[in-house]
């Protein structure tokens, strides 16, 4: 017991006199690399310092500093992050409640925060009595705020970074020290993260990258087999990150977009190819974002909405390649550039919440059936967005007096990617049934979830038996092609509003206003097209 004191005496010391030091290191690579057990999931402290960063400012680094730059500096000098302003306030009636200047940004340091700290804590408390469904947007905002300054003023107690004699549980520094200080594998880590402390108030950049190697090497012996693949991953996870493959498709996706455009005062054939090349160049990293998320988790990528919307964006692309190689007519180039952006900076809005490589929930924890049954449906919501998004441009086209020419050729890819959408999504709902039946014991529940997807399948198989009855012709099957794109953003995300149902894994908030205003557009941009369309 006198050496634990002894030892946790000293290591206060050094962490003590580290706080009036100026840190000098330059190089973080090994440190980023120090697993942490964060949520159920072992991830690289950059990812976990990253998460934390975006769950505080919405940002995943700090002015010019890293996030895992930002971590160290709050991990071993504290005081020099307070009046760092890493907290998003989005609601301004807030700050003005807890008498704080109004930022134009809207973000606040920890020192600002905490002089009106106990006036936060009251509105936290009287907000936390307000069922979360009866909550306005600046009560959500507050218990939001309150969690993160709760989070950031009590960092040390949920840093787990150093695994049990055992393998079986993972502690903080001071856990560790108090529970499990009698092993000699948790003493030398505990002796490492120490010399890390030293080193960082010293300077020494040298002294902190050998002290954070030898921790990585010395770590892999307290792990299990299961855990040092996962540590192995981690070079890829952090390139992954660091890249951000999505960011760099939306923009040339953007760019694809922006020469379509310009082609309406050129012809020359120098803009379709910068389009086209353009499109191409916005699939790869896509793809290979998709891939490397499918590498990390060892699933394939469908298990949360922005998972979804990154994996249909790719779907959507893709055929829009496929239609262009058909095509040759900006026609595809134009639903792929559309498509892809629109999805990507609907997923970024996901990605905002923190870690987007989450363990699975679960109802969820099955490989076989989310890459069947999952991958299939997610493929025909795809297939019918794309199929809305051509039913646009015909109207468009239409309505611009397009030569019938053009008129058919937009009509029948219309109507082969309608096919395409009702073979994967019929499919996809009977493996949903089967799933269920295996995990729930019945095919179908009548769910709101399960209900969503009959929506689709039935408003697509209605538009082919008015087709093939002749009730409806190019206008009409252009117009059903538009509704059905509404009726997947219902089957999609809107269902979740319903809060029931045993697809509850799915539910989100926050976006009924988003889908009135989506479906308002859509009916008023209907309304427009077909009276013009009509008068010719």
């Amino acid at each position: 017991m006198k050496i634990k004191v002894c030892f946790i005496l000293a290591l206060c010391l050094f962490w003590g006199e580290a706080a009036f030091a100026q840190p000098g290191i330059k190089d973080f690579s090994n440190f980023k690399k120090i697993p942490v057990l964060d949520n159920g999931r072992l991830k690289p402290l950059d990812t976990f310092a990253r998460n934390l960063l975006t769950q505080f400012s919405g940002k995943d680094h700090y002015a010019n500093q890293e996030a895992s730059v930002w971590l160290a500096s709050l991990f071993f000098d504290p005081a020099a992050t307070l009046n760092d302003r890493i907290f998003l306030i989005n609601n301004p009636d807030i700050p003005q409640a807890l008498g704080i200047t109004l930022q134009q940004d809207r973000r606040y340091s920890p020192a600002q925060l905490q002089k009106s700290y106990q006036q936060l804590i009251k509105l936290d408390q009287a907000a936390e009595k307000i069922p979360e469904k009866e909550r306005s947007l600046a009560e959500n905002e507050i218990v939001r705020v309150s969690g993160n300054v709760a989070l950031y003023t009590d960092f040390l107690s949920f840093f787990t970074v150093i695994p049990s004699s055992k393998g079986e549980e993972w502690f903080n520094i001071w856990d560790a020290v108090t529970k499990d200080f009698g092993n000699e594998q948790t003493r030398r880590l505990i002796m490492l993260w120490r010399d890390m402390a030293v080193s960082y108030k010293q300077g020494n950049d040298a002294a902190f990258n050998r002290a954070a190697h030898s921790y990585l090497n010395s770590i892999r012996y307290s792990l299990s087999k299961e855990d040092i693949q996962k540590v192995d991953k981690f070079p890829l996870e952090l390139f992954y990150q660091a890249s951000s493959p999505f960011s760099w498709s939306i923009m040339f996706y953007m760019f694809a977009f922006i020469f379509f455009v310009i082609s309406f005062s050129s012809s020359k054939p120098l803009w379709y190819n910068l389009g086209l090349l353009s499109v191409v160049a916005g699939f790869i990293p896509h793809i290979l974002g998709l891939l490397m998320r499918i590498i990390i988790m060892a699933r394939p990528p469908v298990s949360s909405l922005y998972e979804t919307f990154i994996f249909v964006g790719l779907i959507a692309v893709f055929l829009g390649l496929l239609i262009e190689y058909y095509n040759r007519q900006w026609l595809g180039i134009v639903t792929a550039a559309i498509s892809g952006t629109a999805l990507l900076f609907i997923a970024n809005k996901y990605s905002a919440e923190g870690d987007t490589l989450k363990v699975l929930v679960a109802v969820l924890n099955s490989n076989f059936w989310l890459a069947t049954h999952v991958t299939t449906i997610t493929m025909g919501y795809a297939a019918t967005c794309v199929g809305g998004l051509l039913g646009h441009m015909w109207l468009l086209q239409a309505v611009f007096k397009k030569d019938n020419e053009t008129l058919d050729k937009t009509y029948k890819t219309t109507l082969g990617i309608l096919g395409v959408a009702l073979c994967l999504t019929f499919l996809g709902t009977n493996l949903g049934g089967i799933w269920a039946d295996q995990s729930w014991g019945r095919f179908w529940g009548w769910d709101p979830k399960e209900n969503g997807a009959l929506m689709i399948v039935l408003w697509t198989a209605i538009l082919f038996h008015a087709k093939f009855a002749q009730m409806i012709g190019p206008r009409g099957l252009a117009v059903g092609a538009v509704i059905g794109m509404m009726v997947v953003m219902w089957a999609w995300f809107g269902v979740n509003l319903l809060s029931v149902g045993l697809h509850s894994y799915g539910f989100t908030s926050g976006i009924a206003t988003g889908l009135i205003v989506y479906a308002a557009v859509e009916i008023i941009f209907l309304s427009v097209v077909t009276f013009f369309i009509s008068r010719k």
